[in-house]
């Protein structure tokens, strides 16, 4: 008797990438092409309790003065509740997924750039108890001056857009983009100039997720 061949499961991609990167535009655009062909997650956030956690994660101005463990630790919160409620059901659903962010920024800002790797144990450790990572992370790679120049421009016209990352001192993000870096050697990625003008980078990109999808 024949044994019937399991069916591959979708791909699950991680869209990363430091303030003023382009990133979420790009995912925009993305959705704007596929539509509900994929599904589109968020970190933190993306389940309804993993939102609740993002509020206080990122947008509570105490949060700004939180230690690294804690908000590594919460942003580790919201990633397993996003994996248990929406992305593993989705994936088994056999759509594709795709995260807006997903672990390399908890790498690349907690470990990174708040606590000098002294919590890349802690993150690891945690790392090795998900019941999912990305096939393919995507790093939109643009300088920490660029970006920032970017992220203010926005944040005047769209306040509601502002996180207690945005402020931060350009040796901040310098460190980001290294601890990304660092990150990437570890992991399947792809890396895309964000330095270009949006319409390249943005065909560039498209033409990326186009190729790994396959929807």
């Amino acid at each position: 008797m024949k044994k019937t061949a399991r069916k591959k499961r979708p791909i699950f991609i991680a869209i990363e990438g430091g303030e003023g990167s382009g990133k979420s535009s790009l995912v925009m655009a993305l959705k704007e092409k596929f539509g509900d062909k994929i599904f589109f997650t968020r970190e933190p956030g993306g389940s309804a309790y993993a939102e609740t956690i993002r509020e206080a994660a990122i947008k509570d101005p105490l949060a700004k003065f939180a230690p690294p463990l804690t908000t590594l630790c919460l942003m580790f919160a919201a990633r397993f509740d996003n994996i248990a409620n929406a992305i593993l059901p989705t994936l088994k659903r056999q759509m594709p997924v795709i995260a807006d962010r997903f672990d390399a920024s908890s790498y690349a800002y907690q470990v990174a750039a708040q606590s000098s790797d002294d919590l890349e144990d802690v993150f690891w450790t945690l790392r090795g108890k998900l019941d999912i990572v990305p096939d393919l992370y995507v790093f939109l790679d643009v300088d920490p001056r660029e970006g920032l120049r970017r992220a203010a421009a926005r944040n005047q016209s769209l306040l509601a857009g502002y996180d207690n990352f945005d402020d931060r001192e350009i040796a901040f993000h310098k460190k980001v983009r290294k601890g990304y870096l660092e990150f990437f050697k570890k992991v399947p990625h792809k890396i895309i100039d964000a330095n270009q003008p949006f319409e390249k980078v943005k065909a560039d990109f498209l033409t990326l997720i186009e190729e790994k999808i396959k929807v």
